[in-house]
């Protein structure tokens, strides 16, 4: 009898309980047909390359590795609400990619990677912050250092609000930094307003430059304002 590698695959993650992040189906990981659906959003020409920023930002086009497409969303919706982290390995290496493409057009050293932190409340509710586990992600692919610099302040997170509610943003503190070059990283950028208030925190500990990075844009695709609600995302 013939076993194919793919069969044993499924039957762990059947005996395990292991699903896809991507379609949520018995699989050890990130299952074919949604790695392959990630590969073609990563090649075709419609998935952004950068999220645009408003002329009230400071910083410039966020880097991103893929527009919010059906399977991307679902696997960002599985680290963050359900801790898949087999989503880690095709997502973090996709934006570490698109990270050192655009550092090595500019010639521009990265001193060490961080995140954009959740609250505290919905840290303590998931055990983690899936920003947290991108960053150190990206950061081992990158080979530097990967720092928590940035304490949120606030505790109302930017998920199911508002556009305008979104805009006001959460506020961020940073610990000193000496003239380093920083990434910032967060899992989706819709406004942008999360990644331009820790990108100013950062400025004001003393950063020498921000480079901002998302692992997926809203534009061009539909807003994540309800489709990333906790009620509708843990179904």
């Amino acid at each position: 009898i013939t076993i194919s590698k793919n069969s044993i695959k499924d039957f762990a993650g059947s005996v395990f309980g292991a699903t896809c992040p991507g379609c949520l189906k018995v699989a050890p990981s990130v299952c074919k047909s949604c790695f392959e659906q990630i590969l073609q959003i990563k090649s075709s020409v419609m998935s952004p390359k950068f999220h645009e920023a408003s002329s009230e930002t400071i910083f410039k086009n966020v880097i991103v590795a893929f527009g919010y497409s059906k399977v991307v969303r679902q696997m960002i919706l599985s680290l963050k609400y359900r801790n898949m982290r087999s989503s880690v390995d095709v997502l973090g290496a996709a934006l570490a990619e698109r990270i050192i493409q655009e550092t090595a057009i500019s010639n521009q050293k990265v001193d060490f990677i961080s995140w954009a932190p959740t609250t505290a409340r919905r840290k303590l509710e998931r055990g983690h912050d899936h920003a947290e586990i991108l960053a150190r992600f990206v950061a081992k692919e990158l080979h530097v250092p990967c720092r928590g610099v940035l304490r949120r302040e606030t505790d109302q997170p930017q998920t199911g609000r508002t556009r305008q509610q979104r805009l006001i943003g959460p506020r961020f503190v940073s610990r000193p930094i000496n003239n380093q070059c920083v990434v910032v990283i967060d899992d989706v950028v819709t406004t942008g307003t999360t990644l331009r208030r820790a990108s100013q925190a950062l400025y004001k500990g003393g950063a020498e430059l921000v480079i901002c990075a998302a692992v997926a844009s809203t534009v061009l695709w539909q807003s994540s304002t309800e489709s990333c609600e906790l009620a509708t995302a843990k179904r």
